[in-house]
């Protein structure tokens, strides 16, 4: 789910879409579109090309999650309250950065917690935290000292996950990370990810000792186990060993797992994550 980062492409307002292809490529009609830009404002940022409403990537993204959130549930005017002048997830980053730099969490928790329900937690994770968290790492090359901003930020990405709603008791679903492994921020977001389907998880956390996983599948019998880890390690690959013998569908995600010959699931990014443990929950 974090196994490589590349920067993702920039967008712009430069409007190429005609209406037609935008609600083809969404799976909506014409109609839909005029009906939300009359009763919500949902206009192309971008303007008109003449007489014709002509859409940017930007605007296409916009509809696209009024789409997500409408198939949903969400009411249209709720959903439309969320988006309408909302800025899009390189500008969050952007600020967000800045914001971790200046150790400011409290407008860095802000922030997150604002987009994550506008944007989604996937798209969120992929298109602010991943790229904000690996600006700040790489700034360390030249200012080794700059822990404190990848601490300020990490703390802020995970209050802002923990504050998505979760669905009540009842998961199917267990995550953890692999033994002596601290990278636990992916696997929050996969438990915040998990939630906005209403699949309901038991997160562990960091660090799970091989005798611990054994005794929580034990207790409390998943479908399924996510085991997270970071680094290749024999002892993470004796844990999912063991996890897997006790029968739960066993799913490994990380570049912890990229030796050859593995026979577990292993999905690469949070959306593949997500879709394969909808199929438990």
């Amino acid at each position: 789910m974090i196994d490589e980062y590349d920067e993702p492409a920039v967008e712009d307002w430069t409007p190429v879409w005609t209406a037609g292809e935008v609600a083809a490529r969404l799976g909506t009609t014409e109609s839909t579109l005029r009906g939300w830009h009359r009763r919500y404002g949902l206009e192309p940022r971008s303007g008109r090309a003449g007489t014709h409403r002509r859409y940017s990537n930007d605007d296409v993204a916009v509809l696209g999650r009024m789409c997500e959130l409408v198939n949903g549930g969400m009411r249209p005017s709720a959903a439309a309250g969320l988006l309408n002048g909302t800025p899009m997830p390189r500008d969050v980053r952007k600020a967000v950065v800045e914001s971790a730099r200046r150790l400011d969490t409290a407008s860095c928790v802000d922030l997150l917690s604002r987009t994550f329900p506008r944007w989604g937690v996937v798209r969120t994770w992929d298109e602010v935290c991943r790229p904000a968290l690996t600006s700040i790492e790489r700034a360390q090359v030249d200012d080794p000292d700059c822990v404190d901003d990848e601490h300020a930020l990490s703390w802020s990405v995970a209050t802002a996950l923990h504050r998505v709603p979760h669905p009540p008791a009842g998961a199917s679903v267990l995550l953890a990370c692999a033994p002596g492994e601290q990278h636990s921020l992916p696997v929050e977001a996969l438990s915040a990810a998990l939630a906005e389907h209403d699949v309901p998880t038991r997160m562990l956390g960091a660090a799970m000792p091989e005798p611990a996983l054994v005794r929580a599948v034990t207790s409390t019998t998943p479908k399924a186990v996510l085991l997270w880890s970071h680094r290749i390690e024999p002892a993470h690959h004796r844990a999912a060993e063991a996890v897997a013998a006790l029968g739960p569908r066993l799913v490994v995600a990380g570049p912890g797992w990229r030796a050859p010959g593995l026979s577990w699931e292993r999905p690469t990014t949070l959306a593949g994550a997500v879709s394969v443990l909808r199929e438990v929950g």
